[in-house]
């Protein structure tokens, strides 16, 4: 979970999701989204705690670097193949920076929310969409249960 969450109260989202994931998960975050669940006691696993920071919007390709570290020592041919989900948070433009990046990395099915920026037009995000698999987040409950099984389907395609 990456980008920024807004200061408006009834932005809580990300406050859920990070409360709401299993404990055996590992949260990836830079930007100001962090500052919503770093409150929370979230713990660790094994000693390495859950919520790994790379500092602010600017430092998310250091998020990217430990995605494609990770793609190296599994041996994978595609970045998409670990068992990532991204969660962006989009607030300001520094979010459509870090959006780029990862789509020029060759990530797929990102999703953004809670709110999509106002000045996509619909023939930009059928590309998204179409080329990406770009999606906007629902419910916590909704997008946990969705991340939950691609994460299980990428698992078990390496049992």
């Amino acid at each position: 979970m990456a980008g920024c969450d807004g200061r408006m109260k009834e932005r809580d989202y990300y406050t859920e999701f990070a409360d709401k994931l299993p404990t055996d998960t590992v949260i990836l975050t830079a930007g100001c989204a962090k500052y919503r669940y770093n409150k929370l006691p979230l713990g660790d696993i094994n000693g390495i705690p859950r919520v790994i920071d790379a500092g602010q919007c600017n430092d998310s390709y250091s998020l990217a670097v430990v995605a494609l570290k990770l793609k190296e020592i599994f041996e994978l041919e595609d970045i998409n193949e670990l068992p990532i989900a991204y969660n962006i948070a989009w607030y300001e433009q520094k979010a459509v920076i870090v959006l780029l990046a990862l789509l020029s990395l060759g990530v797929k099915n990102i999703h953004l929310g809670p709110t999509l920026p106002a000045f996509l037009s619909p023939n930009v995000v059928n590309v998204l969409v179409q080329n990406f698999g770009i999606a906007g987040i629902q419910t916590v409950d909704e997008d946990l249960k969705l991340f939950l099984d691609i994460e299980k389907e990428v698992e078990q395609a390496y049992e």
